[in-house]
């Protein structure tokens, strides 16, 4: 088993680009607790932590807000329930400060289709 620890400066280093929304003891903490991975390369002078994902995305969302907000709830409920890890959600600035207050935060990230 390859100790996280001797690969810390390289991690940090990617972690500096997350804008804040990952730190080394929150990754530290989601390998030791095996909802991440650790990767190292052969030469090792390269690693990826890798963490999957079980989302729920929300494509669109329009309407009362009084409702939409009833209809998270439910869809986060029945998501958790169903084993999902997370929801996301692409859409106006403006959803932001609504579903911060509801646990969502924001993310940087990139996204492949498999």
């Amino acid at each position: 088993m390859t100790d996280l620890a001797t690969y810390r400066p390289l991690i940090e280093k990617a972690l500096a680009h997350t804008d804040g929304a990952w730190t080394w003891e929150a990754l530290k903490k989601e390998v030791d607790e095996g909802r991440a991975f650790l990767m190292v390369s052969k030469s090792g002078k390269s690693v990826v932590v890798l963490q999957p994902v079980h989302d729920v995305h929300v494509f669109t969302a329009s309407g009362d807000l009084k409702e939409l907000m009833l209809m998270e709830a439910q869809v986060a409920d029945n998501a958790r329930r169903s084993g999902y890890d997370r929801m996301t959600m692409i859409g106006r600035s403006a959803w932001e400060a609504v579903l911060k207050r509801r646990g969502w935060t924001k993310e940087h990230s990139l996204v492949k289709a498999l």
